[in-house]
Formats: structure tokens, C-alpha cells, sequence
């Protein structure tokens, strides 16, 4: 992640969601003096609403839009700034349809939805932003023409339809979202992957408080509320670690000890043939050999010995000598 790792999330965790249901432009580029929208989604098919699914995220998400989205509290300088890239998006679009000589409707033209985890009720008023009554509490359009809607996270109610904004707040209104999706079953629909990109900004986070450039003292709220959250998941994570380094560490000791078991039966088995081989040489010199002299020629169990020993074997002139070479 980036300098700014809350927005890289926000985006790789909107990308996420939002590429199931059509085609999502992350960090976007808007001519006249190259701007990036944060996404730009443009959806190819149904996007489901339903509080078991994307709730509020899937309703705004139902025609082509922009989305900004904030860590902290929207400006009106930003609000302006979000206004005149929807507008250049609109204008390029309009310019695009007039050189392939193709009419556009309203509806082929991008919304503008800026996602902000609080904002006043001043900025609200200076934009003339209201509410709307088939709206959820916490969602304001600004005036008709302007094509654009503002999602306070921190007035939308704790409840499954809102949840996947609620992720985008910050404190406890993000703690309590992530705690809600982790008691969600495991098979959940997006649970597993935005749960691991939490947990990569959590990291990040850490990695960041080395940083001073990179890191913010809030960051350190965000940093222990998640280690709360994940704390679970990080202890089975590190038994999981220790568990598969024994499992690592029993495979290599058996290993080894095949290898260690062929190597000591090749050397035995090297040692048995010479043995073999110096008692059939002497017998086939001096007729009988004392069962002592066998007994100690079957106790020698160095290589190099049974080596020299069965070249002495071959120009030794008695078997008293041969077995003064072996006590000696």
C-alpha cells in the first residue's frame, strides 16, 4: 500500500464488491487536467440490494457513478473539487457520443457519490444538500442537476443493510462494522477477502508506525481496535505457524533419517563383503581358519581397516601373522 494506506483500501475493497456486478475504473483518470476519481463503476448487470446482500451499497451502486471516498471529514473545497471532475467526466462523455454521431441519455452519464465518515450539518446546509424520503438516514443530494449524493457514515444505522458502508468509517462505527462481519458464517458472500484486506491494512499500519512520514497518531486507535478484533485469528494464525513448523521440522528429521539409514546400510553392507572376502582369501591359503580369527575379523566395523586388511590377506605368509596385523 501507499502512502495513504486507508484510501488504498477503501478502494481495493470497493473494487472488490463492486467488479461482480460490472466494470470498475480504480483511480480512474478525467481529462482537462489529468484528475483521478477514486472508482469509477459502470455496472453490466443487476446489482442485488437486499440486506443480505449489498444493502445501501448495491441501491447507490445501480447505475453508473463515481465514487470519493474519505477518511476524514469532507471539506467543502473537496466537496467543490469531486463536483468538477463529475462535471469533466460528463462533459468528455457528452464530447465522445458527438464524434461517433450517437445520442446519450441522462442515464449513461456517471452519478456523483462522495463517501465521508462524518460531515456538518453547515457543509450540508452550504450545499444544499437534503435528504430524500426513500433514503436511508445518513443520505443527502444536492440539488437535482448536480447529480451528485453525500453518505455520512456516521448517521447511517447499525444494521446489515448499511453495513458494507459502515466499513468505511472510522473509530467505532468502523470497529463495530468489522466486528459485525466477522461474526457473519464463514461463507458469507465478500466475508473472507474483505476481512484479509482489513487485516492487510492492519498490518500496513504497523509497518507505518516505524514511518513517521507515513504515520498518523489516529492510526494507532485503528491499529488496536483491529489487533482486538483479530486477535483470535492471529493466535490460531501463529499455532497454525508453530503446528506446520513441527510438521516441517518431523518430515525433514525422516528424511534425514532415510538418507542417514541408506547411507549406514551401503556402509555395512560394503563391510560385510570385505569381511566375506578376506575369510574366503584365507581359507583358500591356509586351508582352515580358527573361529577366533573369523570372530575377530567380524568385529571390525572400519572400512579403511577391512581395506588393508584384505590386501594382507592376499601376501600375509602365515595366519599367526595376519591376526598380529589385526590385534596390533
Amino acid at each position: 500500500m501507499t502512502k495513504f494506506p486507508h484510501d488504498e483500501f477503501a478502494k481495493e475493497y470497493l473494487t472488490e464488491i463492486c467488479q461482480d456486478y460490472g466494470e470498475v475504473i480504480s483511480s480512474a483518470k478525467v481529462k482537462s487536467e489529468i484528475r483521478e476519481v477514486d472508482i469509477l463503476f459502470i455496472p453490466t448487470k443487476e446489482v442485488p440490494t437486499s440486506s443480505e446482500t449489498l444493502g445501501l451499497l448495491g441501491k447507490i451502486l445501480q447505475k453508473s457513478c463515481i465514487l470519493e471516498i474519505y477518511r476524514k471529514a469532507v471539506q467543502p473545497e473537496q466537496i467543490r473539487e469531486c463536483l468538477n471532475k463529475l462535471l469533466d467526466l460528463r462533459q468528455s462523455k457528452i464530447r465522445e457520443s458527438k464524434k461517433k454521431e450517437k445520442g446519450i441519455n441522462s442515464g449513461e452519464l456517471p452519478f456523483l457519490w462522495i463517501i465521508t465518515p462524518t460531515i456538518s450539518d453547515r457543509i450540508l446546509a452550504g450545499f444544499g444538500a437534503l435528504k430524500k424520503e426513500e433514503w436511508k438516514m445518513g443520505v443527502y443530494f444536492l440539488a437535482e442537476e448536480l447529480m451528485t449524493g453525500i453518505v455520512a457514515v456516521h448517521q447511517l444505522q447499525s444494521s446489515p443493510e448499511t453495513l458494507w458502508l459502515r466499513i468505511l468509517g472510522r473509530g467505532k462505527v468502523q470497529t463495530n462494522a468489522v466486528e459485525e462481519l466477522k461474526s457473519l458464517p464463514e461463507n458469507f458472500p465478500y466475508r473472507e477477502i474483505v476481512l484479509e484486506l482489513i487485516l492487510g491494512l492492519w498490518n500496513t499500519l504497523q509497518e507505518n508506525q516505524q514511518n513517521p512520514d507515513k504515520f498518523e497518531p489516529e492510526d494507532m486507535e485503528v491499529i488496536m481496535s483491529l489487533r482486538n478484533i483479530f486477535r483470535q485469528r492471529l493466535a490460531e494464525e501463529k499455532q497454525q505457524g508453530v503446528e506446520e513448523g513441527i510438521q516441517q521440522g518431523i518430515q525433514q528429521g525422516i528424511q534425514q533419517g532415510i538418507q542417514q539409514g541408506i547411507q549406514q546400510g551401503v556402509e555395512e553392507g560394503i563391510q560385510q563383503t570385505l569381511k566375506n572376502n578376506i575369510i574366503s582369501t584365507l581359507e583358500s591359503r591356509f586351508q582352515t581358519i580358527p573361529s577366533q580369527l573369523i570372530n575377530l575379523i567380524n568385529g571390525i566395523y572400519d572400512t579403511d581397516q577391512l581395506q588393508r586388511l584384505f590386501l594382507e590377506a592376499l601376501r600375509v605368509n602365515s595366519l599367526e601373522d595376519f591376526q598380529k596385523l589385526i590385534v596390533s
